[in-house]
């Protein structure tokens, strides 16, 4: 009798660098140009794919075989997105982890899977790392942040009426070049790759947080666990990035600030509930500079190189 997949896979998974993970329901159109994107990105690098059929109608078996080493994980019933991350940790035993959404792809000219993986073997104390992203049009999307404050929350869901470009200067890190490296107090949940010692002190995501602010909750813990939390401007990807939340009466933007009163709760119940003297001070500092990649030969289309830098930020800009 022939081994099974996780018996195929379990016998050398302690020599992966790198596990990565994707969660797939019904993207079926963003995930084939992701899978074929990936495959190319990580030149020397020992990568296996793990993803998590989340209880999707058609399965992932067009793309197990892309990649040699593999993983499924299939869920008899649909989880939240911080629950399938969970699954995707338990199942990783890579030296790193790449938490990726479906709606993600990469130019293999960049090489930035390899690059990030070289970021951290140089930053040790690096928990969870971060790169540039931009939507397909080359606009930025300001994947590294600071905590969001309430004022941060009216100037995002309110931008229309509400004008506050330096609150959302401040919330974006515009004061930082993005090519530049740099602490940050929480990167988007889209591109996250993990130490494999960190993630295995900190623990699990919290499950509480069905969609959305699961990733500033764990930035949050990384650092109070004393990892860094770093944005590497040396290398990008590119994010469809669907901002189902943006809609102010629909249900995910509901669940959106649902999911702020959680985290806010959590966080005030810490600062409050203990001794200020026991909150830690995250150190901050720009350590340097990445450069731009070549576009050569992308596989996927619709993408557009990325577009000069610039330090005004529009007060009409939502942004996730």
């Amino acid at each position: 009798m022939p081994p099974s997949q996780d018996a195929r896979n379990s016998c050398d998974s302690e020599d992966f660098d790198l596990d990565i993970g994707v969660i797939y329901t019904y993207e079926r159109d963003y995930m084939t140009p992701l899978v074929r994107s990936l495959l190319h990105s990580g030149e020397g690098l020992r990568m296996r794919l793990i993803m998590v059929d989340n209880a999707s109608d058609d399965g992932v078996a067009e793309w197990k075989d892309v990649f040699k080493h593999n993983r499924v994980l299939r869920n008899e019933r649909r989880l939240g997105y911080a629950a399938n991350l969970n699954r995707i940790l338990e199942a990783s035993t890579a030296r790193y982890v790449l938490l990726l959404n479906t709606d993600m792809v990469f130019d293999p000219d960049e090489q930035c899977l390899a690059k990030m993986t070289a970021f951290l073997d140089r930053e040790p104390r690096c928990g969870v790392a971060g790169c540039r992203l931009y939507h397909p049009d080359g606009t930025y999307a300001y994947p590294a942040r600071r905590f969001p404050r309430l004022t941060t929350i009216v100037a995002r869901r309110f931008s229309k009426i509400v004008h506050a470009p330096r609150t959302l200067r401040k919330y974006l890190h515009e004061d930082h070049d993005r090519e530049a490296t740099f602490e940050c107090d929480w990167l988007s949940g889209c591109f996250l790759m993990l130490r494999r010692e960190s993630h295995q002190q900190v623990g699990r995501f919290d499950e509480g947080f069905h969609k959305y602010f699961e990733d500033v909750d764990y930035c949050g813990r990384m650092a109070r666990a004393n990892h860094r939390v770093m944005f590497f401007g040396g290398t990008y990807g590119y994010h469809w990035e669907q901002r189902d939340s943006t809609r102010l009466l629909s249900r995910d933007s509901w669940i959106h600030i649902a999911s702020y009163a959680r985290w806010l709760g959590k966080r005030l119940l810490r600062r409050y509930g203990r001794s200020r003297s026991a909150t830690r001070t995250v150190e901050r500092r720009v350590i340097g500079t990445g450069k731009t990649g070549t576009r050569r030969g992308v596989p996927v289309s619709g993408l557009h190189p990325p577009r000069a830098t610039t330090t005004k930020t529009s007060s009409n800009q939502r942004f996730d």
